[in-house]
């Protein structure tokens, strides 16, 4: 059984809902990162050398906060993508003519006893694409995260 919706929301609203809600966490560590980037002496060097303020923004502090920012939106998309199966299982998602996933499990749960591939599938590839975002963003993380460089050069060493 699903739950019906109190307000008919129209389907770009339901369906913008997940990353409108996850955008803080990235908003508030791009802030954090600009405030410690922009303490580095490389941003004071370009001041002191005349550098524009979009110039120290472009050429030093965007390069230094992209790859925790690349690294976030990875790790969170596994997130996004459980939380709209979640409101479709539930009917808070899409609506039927649009596929979701939620909503193929919710459809297969009416049919369980006669035939479980419905649910195996939906919640397989389900499985498999939040695990292979996941992965994606540790390898990602284990790539751009100049902590972890010298990690990596001393297994390297060792092998």
């Amino acid at each position: 059984m699903r739950i019906v919706s109190p307000m008919p929301w129209p389907s770009t609203l339901r369906s913008i809902s997940g990353p409108v809600v996850a955008i803080e966490r990235p908003a508030r560590m791009a802030r954090a990162q600009v405030m410690s980037a922009k303490q580095n002496v490389y941003v004071e060097a370009g001041r002191s050398l005349g550098a524009t303020t979009p110039r120290i923004v472009l050429r030093h502090i965007l390069p230094n906060i992209i790859a925790p920012l690349l690294i976030l939106a990875a790790m969170d998309i596994p997130v996004v993508i459980t939380f709209e199966a979640g409101l479709s299982f539930l009917g808070l998602g899409v609506r039927p003519p649009t596929p979701s996933w939620g909503a193929i499990l919710a459809d297969g749960f009416d049919f369980v006893r006669q035939t479980p591939w419905p649910i195996t599938w939906a919640g397989l590839t389900l499985l498999v694409t939040t695990l292979g975002f996941t992965l994606f963003g540790e390898t990602l993380r284990d790539e751009l995260d100049p902590r972890l460089a010298g990690a990596r050069q001393k297994a390297g060493r060792e092998s």
